[in-house]
Order: structure tokens, then sequence, then C-alpha cells
């Protein structure tokens, strides 16, 4: 199972090298760990309005993003589109938390490092709830496009291995 390399789990996916036994390692950790993020008892918003608003635009991003990649599978060759979801849904979004943790501690180091007053206009400005709110929609949408990129990347190279190959046999 590949964690961090997303150019080699590309390639293995383009040369058909992926099996069912590994993708099934991907849909089970997956599974863990949304079942341990949906029992954690934390409230990321101060209002009821916000967390309605959240649930509802990531809700539709997830939609939206899964059926454009289901077009973008479709395109290509159209083949192995669960396999490809889940483990480079994995793989892109594992990097991604990295990156969003990092991002959010710089930011919480410059919160803390700034003086008193600058914090709560800052606060003032963009509201604990707002920042918190598009902060998260953005890297919803940033998680997307990583996957498409990735898709298409598969699609192309699949594609050009097959005219590798075909142009083999009529070598030969």
């Amino acid at each position: 199972m590949i964690w961090f390399n997303l150019k080699k789990l590309e390639r293995l996916l383009i040369q058909n090298k992926i099996t069912e036994a590994i993708s099934y390692q991907y849909l089970l950790v997956l599974l863990v760990l949304l079942t341990l993020s949906s029992n954690v008892p934390v409230k990321y918003f101060s209002h009821t309005g916000w967390e309605i608003s959240y649930i509802i635009l990531d809700l539709l991003i997830t939609i939206v993003g899964t059926y454009l990649l289901f077009k973008v599978n479709s395109n290509g060759d159209n083949r192995d589109f669960l396999k490809r979801y889940f483990s480079l849904a994995f793989v892109n979004a594992l990097r991604l938390i990295i990156f969003y943790l990092v991002l959010r501690l710089i930011f919480k180091i410059i919160m803390f490092v700034i003086p008193l007053d600058l914090w709560y206009t800052i606060n003032d400005f963009l509201g604990e709830d707002a920042g918190e709110f598009f902060f998260d929609i953005i890297f919803s949408l940033i998680f997307y496009w990583l996957l498409m990129s990735s898709f298409k990347r598969v699609n192309s190279g699949r594609s050009e291995e097959k005219v590798a190959v075909q142009s083999d046999v009529k070598k030969a």
C-alpha cells in the first residue's frame, strides 16, 4: 500500500498493477479513518447556520466532484473507477491533510505572535466562523481538483500504454 508517493501509485494504476487486495486495503483504511473521524466530538462552528451551510456545500462539492471524476474516467478507458478512486483519493487526501495541518499551524503561530489589538481586528474582520468555513471549503475544492488531475494523468498514461502495445503488436 502506497501512502505518499502519488507518482508511483499513478504509474502502478497505469500499468494495471493495483490488485483487488490492495484496493481493499485502501477501502479498509478509508472506512476506519471515516469511522474514527465521525466519532470525534468536535463542534466546528459557533452557530448552527454555519454548520448547516458547511454540510450542504461540502456535500454538494462531494457529489459534483465524484460525478466529474466518474465522467473523466468514462472518457478515458472507463475501467477500474473504484480502484482508482479509493487509492488516488487516499494518497491525495493524506498529502493534502498534512499540507493543511502545516498551514494551520503556521497560521496559529502567526496569530499567536501578532499583538493582541491586531488579533481582535483580524478576528472581527474575518469572523472566526467565516474564516474556518471558507478555509475548509477551499480545501475540499482543492482535493477534488488534485484528484481530477490524478485521474487525467492515469487516463492519459493508459492511452499511451495502449498505443505502445498496439504498435508492438503491429510490428510483430
